[in-house]
């Protein structure tokens, strides 16, 4: 998968997932907010607490990008296919979120309940850092909410192992970070937002959104796949000739 393929599909897949973003991760970008007191998060000051938790959840979900990115840099070099497994992965992943939207849980609560662990062990960090004074609390607890189980996430990642390079794999996590930081400080911000994602109407277009998306992530997973299965067919057609060459000249 080439960078801009990836990055198209990144910032397709968070505008997708905006809707649940918003509703996964609002009431706890609200709750940050809270914990800073009261006199130093009046009127604007608000929105530059909200800056330091997205610049802390963005710097993790670059290094999870890179790592991410390393790793399939990694498979590519003993699985030629893994590129395009990983763009069908992350199809698979949209459309299990898509579903679990609108009532049909394929198995996504299991895969985040693995994510769940990891957390458990994460979540007791983040006591010593509340109430917020200082930007550094801030920062830390951002980076921090980075790991927390999401399958929008895990759907990103696998954009980021598709790629075969760790550095494409940390870009790919950051701009789908950077589309995901304004309906995330929103709902920090302004309670409204909260109550309008209870409606069934838009968890629905939500749904309709990630389908769409998955969709879109099939026919380029399968595409990628044919793609590599022609050119696996092009590349040892000359080395079938030069073999059957030689023997026959050893003959």
């Amino acid at each position: 998968m080439t960078l801009p393929e990836a990055l198209a599909a990144a910032t397709l897949l968070a505008l997708a997932g905006a809707g649940h973003c918003l509703g996964m991760c609002g009431g706890i970008s609200m709750g940050l907010s809270m914990a800073v007191p009261e006199q130093r998060r009046r009127g604007a000051r608000l929105w530059l607490w909200q800056g330091l938790f997205a610049l802390g959840r963005l710097s993790t979900y670059t290094l999870l990008g890179l790592v991410a990115g390393g790793m399939g840099q990694w498979l590519l070099s003993i699985l030629p296919g893994a590129g395009a497994a990983a763009w069908l992965l992350s199809a698979v992943l949209m459309l299990m979120l898509g579903l679990m939207l609108l009532g049909h849980d394929m198995g996504l609560h299991r895969l985040e309940s693995l994510g769940l662990a990891v957390w458990r062990r994460i979540q007791p960090l983040t006591r010593p850092l509340v109430p917020i004074q200082h930007t550094y609390q801030a920062l830390m607890l951002g980076m921090l909410w980075g790991f927390l189980p999401c399958g929008l996430l895990y759907t990103a990642l696998a954009l980021s192992v598709a790629t075969g390079d760790w550095l494409h794999g940390a870009i790919v996590m950051l701009v789908f970070g950077l589309v995901t930081v304004p309906p995330v400080a929103a709902g920090g911000v302004a309670t409204g937002l909260l109550g309008l994602l209870r409606r069934n109407g838009w968890r629905r277009l939500t749904a309709i959104l990630m389908l769409l998306m998955a969709a879109w992530l099939f026919w380029q997973g399968l595409a990628g796949a044919h793609k590599h299965h022609h050119d696996g067919r092009h590349n040892h057609s000359p080395t079938t000739i030069e073999s059957g060459h030689n023997i026959h000249r050893h003959h």
